[in-house]
């Protein structure tokens, strides 16, 4: 067994490896956009665990062992102690087994974790909380006198023992008058045993002797001692029966004296508190030296000698050796030091305010003298640098008659570091040839073990088709990403409206699952609109996320509703805008769907009088408007040299460079083939390549000559350095 001290700050180590633990999971969280980091904090989070579990097993040990001990396992603190300890058990053997071997269920792990925190918070405070309130008096008492070994005893324990176990026969006031050695004080105690339900045990006796020895022993030299403890004998056994004046003004010689206590012991005999053997000759010896005529006439002479020299007939007492206690400290110390810890941690939690992490794909400075984005144009990131990663899906689930949700676990050595709105693009082979889409993230991206798309089927459309009939959980796919300049950012968008039609719900709603998980408090308006009721996409998960961000409004426009619907109908219009968006200045616009809707909206809120840079749009999987970017004179068609293969070849109107490219067996890197992500971009030595996209070149990229191939038509004779 373990004494309570070490107990107790074993039981502080556990709470404060708990606490750490929970720190570093919830900064984890927060740096979902930050991979490393978010990989270092899971790692210590680990191994604060599995510590964490050490700790509870060398605890849960001794609790066990303490049952062993007699009525060690009866009082009701240690059965409080022993249910907490036995819920929390199972508690963390589901958390392992959920962190180890089911990761699909990793979100339950944060809120177990709570709880579990939380129980070992209560289980410790139970027990160390009143040992740390409890101020421990240690003094050292000499019991050589009863041939015992010296002892240090906790005052504050040894009293309340004392008063627990003398009190039930009679009052402390017997107690606080009397003065013995500490011989005499275990005499007596030793008699109090053998009265029957004491309830003094031998521990008890040790504890209850080495106090009254400490407290109520007799002070000063030998001889006055015995003196003291004699006159407390007469105070306590002769006042029993009349006041003590009567002692005190009575002046006898020693035969009388001897005479009147035989008599006092002779009608008490039998009585509670009676005059014990021994007691007498004490008593007799006392008075016959204090209260004999002579010595009550040299008193009376002293005391008129002191008066005439007006001097005082009282001594002070003598105090306690200040050797006999051990210095208070000894426990203070280490509990101010906890408590000066905790206070630190808590004011570090108040200053220290977390910073704000940087975006991975903050918007570029503008103020720099780059040139102008174009009309439309979204931000998007740059490609992954750690290559393509293979996914495996985990399940599929139908949301509506065309289209699935896909869940595709992420690997563990593998972070995909999104921002909530961008897209993958995924490598499909089928028949031997390979095909290239890409999808919207359609989860949050602060769920890192796994990303979500919902591919809607689209007819003749093979990787649609594929993904909605045939994909079977278990098989793994190719994706790079993620892209896109589509995104949220907390930072810089606090007020968001989100036009949306069809399919074009899947980024969406990965930005408002990203707002739910993070709580934020950005204003967030969505205004979808599809074909019927049947066609939501996400339907109960956008009600569901109504109820729960309190800054959220959905609204739903059909084009062909049933004739039970009292919403909106039609199609997009500047009147339900105007409805929908209380205050057009403010917000940031994001429109996402077929390409007929997103440029009516566009032209819907320029109307309006909404600033283009504040409306931002996805394009991919749709044509980009090619008046936007491409002249009529870039449809003719022209000729490529690739400069570094030695090749050649006649680029016939509506064929991309890249297309053009593979043909000839010249490999140039690709991905989104959207001119989203800048995989393709290749420098351009002489010509002319008009681009339908130009949103995946950064403005360094455009002043050194690079062209995106995937979007880039030729124009004439065009030289390429690859």
């Amino acid at each position: 067994m373990i004494n309570s001290a070490t107990s107790v700050w074993l039981g502080i180590t556990f709470v404060l490896v708990g606490a750490i633990n929970v720190w570093l999971i919830l900064q984890a969280s927060a740096r979902v956009r930050d991979a490393k980091a978010s990989t270092r904090l899971i790692a210590a989070h680990r191994i604060g665990g599995y510590l964490f579990i050490a700790v509870f097993c060398v605890m849960g040990y001794f609790m066990v062992a303490r049952l062993g001990d007699p009525g060690g396992g009866t009082s009701p603190g240690t059965m409080i102690h022993m249910t907490l300890a036995m819920v929390l058990s199972p508690l963390l053997f589901v958390k392992v087994l959920v962190a180890r071997y089911y990761k699909n269920y990793h979100s339950f792990l944060l809120p177990i974790g709570l709880v579990i925190f939380v129980l070992s918070f209560v289980l410790i405070g139970i027990t160390a909380g009143p040992y740390l309130a409890h101020q421990t008096r240690m003094q050292t008492v000499s019991l050589a006198a009863i041939d015992l070994p010296t002892a240090a005893i906790d005052m504050n324990l040894a009293a309340a023992t004392m008063e627990k176990r003398c009190s039930k026969c009679h009052t402390l006031d017997r107690i606080a008058g009397a003065r013995k050695d500490a011989r005499g004080w275990l005499a007596t105690v030793n008699r109090m045993r053998t009265l029957p339900d004491s309830g003094i045990s031998e521990a008890d006796s040790r504890i209850i002797v080495s106090y009254l020895a400490s407290r109520m022993a007799p002070r000063g030299i030998p001889g006055s001692a015995d003196q003291e403890v004699a006159r407390a004998l007469v105070d306590q056994r002769c006042g029993r029966c009349h006041t003590l004046d009567r002692v005190y003004k009575t002046a006898q010689t020693p035969e009388e004296w001897s005479a009147t206590v035989a008599r006092m012991v002779s009608y008490a005999a039998g009585s509670t508190g009676a005059i014990q053997p021994g007691e007498d000759q004490q008593i007799i010896a006392y008075l016959s030296a204090n209260q004999t005529p002579d010595a009550v006439n040299q008193r009376k002479a002293q005391a008129a000698a002191a008066s005439a020299a007006g001097r005082s007939m009282l001594t002070p007492k003598v105090s306690a050796a200040p050797d006999q206690l051990t210095p208070r400290s000894k426990y203070d110390s280490k509990m101010i030091g906890f408590v000066s810890l905790v206070c630190l941690g808590v004011l570090a939690l108040i200053i220290r305010r977390p910073a704000r992490i940087p975006a991975a794909n903050a918007k570029p400075d503008t103020t720099s003298g780059a040139k102008q984005e174009p009309l439309g144009a979204v931000r998007v990131t740059a490609p992954s640098p750690s290559g393509p990663v293979i996914l495996r899906l985990a399940s599929v689930t139908a949301q509506t008659s065309d289209s699935k949700t896909l869940r595709f676990i992420v690997p563990n050595d593998r972070k995909l570091s999104a921002r909530p709105g961008q897209f993958l693009t995924f490598s499909f082979l089928f028949d031997g040839k390979k095909v290239i889409r890409s999808y919207s993230i359609c989860s949050s991206p602060a769920r890192s073990s796994y990303v979500e798309i919902t591919p809607k089927r689209v007819r003749q459309g093979c990787a649609s088709v594929f993904l909605n009939d045939r994909a079977s959980v278990g098989m793994t796919v190719e994706a790079n990403g993620p892209f896109g300049r589509f995104c949220f950012d907390e930072s810089q968008h606090h007020n968001v409206v989100l036009l949306a039609a069809g399919s074009g719900i899947t980024p969406m709603i990965a930005m408002l699952r990203y707002m739910d998980d993070l709580c934020l408090e950005t204003t967030a308006t969505l205004l979808y609109c599809v074909r019927t009721s049947s066609d939501i996409i996400f339907a109960n998960e956008l009600e569901q996320l109504r109820s729960r961000l309190k800054n959220f409004r959905y609204n739903l426009l059909l084009s062909q509703p049933h004739a039970e619907w009292s919403g909106p109908r039609g199609h997009i219009n500047r009147e339900l805008i105007e409805d929908t968006v209380n205050d057009l200045a403010s917000p940031d616009f994001f429109l996402c769907g077929p390409p007929s809707f997103m440029d009516a909206s566009r032209a819907i809120l320029t109307d309006l009088g909404v600033r283009p840079e504040r409306i931002t749009q996805e394009s991919f999987g749709s044509a980009v408007p090619k008046s936007l970017h491409q002249d009529p004179g870039a449809q003719t068609g022209g000729v490529v040299e690739f400069v570094r293969s030695g090749k050649t070849c006649v680029v016939p109107s509506g064929q991309t460079v890249l297309e053009a490219a593979e043909e000839q067996g010249v490999a140039i890197p690709s991905s989104c083939r959207q001119g989203q992500c800048g995989t393709c971009k290749t420098k351009l030595l002489a010509g002319d390549v008009r681009m339908d996209a130009e949103e995946g070149l950064d403005p360094d990229s455009r002043a050194q000559g690079f062209v995106l191939t995937c979007v880039g038509h030729a124009h004439g004779v065009v030289k390429l350095d690859v």
